[in-house]
């Protein structure tokens, strides 16, 4: 059993790689590698080494986790943006959705009515391990991926409880009533509820009151949260994930001040759980199970995928503010993620050993939705939001630390070419000149803010800490580079060493997480009193780069902007390809009063 969960392992963290490489979505990935190391080539069979009650267990406690997780990033400011269109996708929309997929089973398919409305409730879902990572590459409009997020985290686990309780009512049909079927999703709500807020209290409580010692409060927390889950699900099967979800949405809204951390330590256990899962389930699938699969199922299948979602989604907005285009977007784009895989492996099992009519058809149905959507939807998204025109095109813009005269000169050069800029300072004084002059600035303490997460980081993918402070500046990039990457946050130090080599000083490694800007402190402000200047300069067929090393021969580039947005710090000429219409931002003497500096 040990060596199956170490392939297991191997094989996940492979496959995130490959999918960052390749750039598709590591579902795609994941599944396949479960398919090949499992039923394909027998190196594992965790049926026979783990058995089904271990594989569930392991399942369930992952799937809570990164139901927390996901929750953890719904935050009250996006549903006010959103509000409107997505209680009605979120209500009308998904009792819509269930409806047209029960009316569809029934009539294409030809099964009975409680397999039907079984297969509905797992297919109403949309899968937020999808969905969240896709939407860090779609570059989509905001107001969109507000809507795909918030939807798919909360309907996951409605789905999961739909499903559950629909199969008690078919496994138990002769001995329950209609009323005890409603009795049982209200005692699921309420004990989900109750534990939830019981559980966020008494966290709140022994973090505030320093109960818990710093290095104990992640895993103070994070036990809290699994035995919740089972705790709940002892008291009514199928709260649990309801409670999680519950509970990482209370959590995450909160002023505790250990949730950084938290999210930190959650989003690297979230990916390892995505992997194990969705490796150990799909290598635990016979692919005899999918020869059952007919002309009527692959119907079915193709409605389910690509039809009855946008049309539940049309009906449902049909008064809401939504615009045409945002609905069309999200009712084409719905992968179905993790949760409907876990819940249908979990079900199949136990309607073949109840004997179920249909039952062995369940669990290859709703895989073929899931790889038919995360593969075809995930590839197509990027290009439908660019036929809908909602992607977002200005997600290339630099955040500035710094008040100082040279950040208003250098912010107003990169917004005259397009690229968003933003000024941030505690002191709304500071600010002033910043404002008057038509930048866009942000009060306030931007190093708290980005640990609770209310600033919003979406329009931006560059760091440029230039205070006067250079251990603030130091601090500043190592926070930001775990949301915007170590290669994009660049600091300005302070140096006793003065100009070396055409004014550009060598790089040392002051810190191996940040780069280095060329210039100093102290260099910058001695260049800017002797009248040095932000300059942009066009490559172009005529006057290329040569020419312009030629004509700048004491300049220090800062930047190149290429003809996609993409900014570049830093670069070398010998390494880096520089085409006819990118734009080169440098630091030079300026021309009008051409002089010899002495700045030795």
């Amino acid at each position: 059993m040990l060596s199956v969960i170490g392939i297991i392992i191997f094989l996940g963290i492979t496959s995130q790689w490959v999918a960052w490489k390749l750039k598709i979505p590591v579902i795609i990935i994941l599944i396949f590698s479960g398919f090949f190391a499992g039923p394909i080539l027998g190196i594992v069979n965790p049926n026979s080494s783990m058995g089904q009650e271990l594989i569930f267990t392991l399942v369930e406690l992952a799937v809570a986790l990164i139901l927390f997780d996901g929750a953890m990033q719904l935050k009250i400011q996006e549903f006010k943006l959103v509000s409107g269109g997505l209680k009605r996708i979120l209500t009308l929309g998904v009792v819509t959705h269930f409806v047209l997929i029960s009316f569809a089973a029934k009539l294409v398919m030809d099964v009975s009515i409680g397999f039907a409305c079984l297969l509905a409730g797992i297919l109403i879902v949309t899968g937020p391990t999808v969905i969240i990572p896709a939407l860090r590459e779609a570059n989509m409009n905001k107001r969109v991926s507000h809507f795909l997020k918030w939807e798919g985290i909360l309907t996951d686990p409605f789905g999961a409880i739909v499903a559950v309780v629909v199969y008690d009512a078919i496994v138990l049909s002769h001995k329950v009533s209609p009323l005890m079927v409603v009795g049982s999703i209200v005692q699921i709500i309420l004990i989900a509820v109750a534990m939830s807020f019981g559980i966020k209290n008494v966290i709140r409580y022994a973090i505030n009151k320093k109960m818990v010692p710093n290095y104990l409060q992640i895993p103070f927390a994070t036990s809290f949260v699994l035995s919740g889950f089972v705790f709940s699900n002892q008291l009514h099967h199928g709260s649990g994930l309801l409670m999680v979800t519950i509970l990482g949405f209370l959590i995450g809204n909160s002023k505790m001040n250990f949730l950084f951390d938290l999210r930190s330590f959650k989003e690297n256990v979230t990916t390892m759980c995505i992997s194990f899962v969705f490796i150990l389930i799909t290598a635990s699938i016979p692919l005899d199970v999918f020869k059952l699969i007919g002309w009527r199922e692959g119907i079915f299948i193709f409605l389910v995928s690509f039809v009855l979602r946008l049309v539940a989604i049309l009906i449902s907005t049909l008064k809401s503010r939504m615009s045409l285009r945002e609905k069309v977007l999200i009712g084409s784009y719905g992968p179905r993620g993790i949760v409907a895989a876990s819940v249908a492996a979990a079900l199949s099992s136990e309607m073949i050993n109840e004997g179920i009519e249909g039952g062995e058809l369940f669990l290859p149905i709703v895989f073929l939705v899931i790889l038919s959507t995360v593969i075809v939807h995930g590839f197509m998204l990027r290009t439908i939001c660019h036929k809908l025109k909602l992607d977002k095109n200005d997600s290339n813009g630099i955040i500035f630390i710094g008040t100082m005269p040279w950040v208003a000169d250098l912010a107003l050069k990169l917004k005259d070419i397009g690229v968003p800029v933003l000024i941030t300072s505690a002191s709304w004084y500071k600010l002033a000149p910043f404002r008057k002059l038509g930048l866009k600035c942000y009060y306030g303490q931007i190093l708290d803010d980005l640990e609770n997460e209310s600033i919003d980081l979406s329009d931006f993918s560059t760091l440029m800490a230039m205070s006067e402070n250079d251990s603030f500046n130091l601090l500043a990039c190592e926070k930001f580079a775990k949301h915007l990457g170590h290669e994009n946050v660049y600091h300005l130090r302070k140096s006793r060493n003065f100009i070396h080599d055409s004014y550009q000083i060598e790089k040392s490694s002051y810190c191996i997480l940040v780069n280095d800007l060329k210039l100093r402190y102290e260099n910058i402000i001695k260049y800017y009193e002797n009248g040095w200047v932000f300059k942009e300069t066009k490559i172009t067929e005529e006057y290329k780069l040569q020419d312009f090393l030629n004509d700048n021969e004491r300049s220090i580039v800062f930047l190149k902007i290429s003809t996609t947005g993409k900014i570049d710090f830093d670069f070398s000429y010998e390494t880096t390809e520089i085409l006819p219409g990118d734009i080169l931002i440098s630091f030079a003497p300026n021309l009008v009063e051409r002089k010899e500096w002495d700045i030795a």
